[in-house]
């Protein structure tokens, strides 16, 4: 694919200076941004659902209840109401 752009001098500067620093072609420098944004972007989008689960692996709640199948039935018959009495 080819692209056309417009730079102004200090892009123009910047761009040459990496070519330079990298040793990199215009075409390699472009495709690591565009990996670098990717990769930030892929990132940042982290579900609100698993940010809830890394706080709850982070204070060690998760995993705070027995491993029953039946617990979404029974779950009164497996938790501790000691402090209730």
């Amino acid at each position: 694919m080819q692209i056309t752009i417009e730079l102004d001098q200090q892009h123009i500067e910047k761009l040459h200076e990496q070519e330079r620093k990298l040793k990199k072609t215009v075409s390699e420098l472009i495709t690591l941004a565009i990996d670098e944004i990717y990769s930030k972007k892929e990132a940042q989008a982290v579900t609100e659902g698993q940010k809830v689960l890394d706080i709850l692996k982070h204070t060690g709640y998760l995993g705070g209840l027995p491993d029953k199948s039946d617990l979404s039935e029974n779950y009164k018959d497996y938790l501790d109401w000691s402090d209730k009495v």
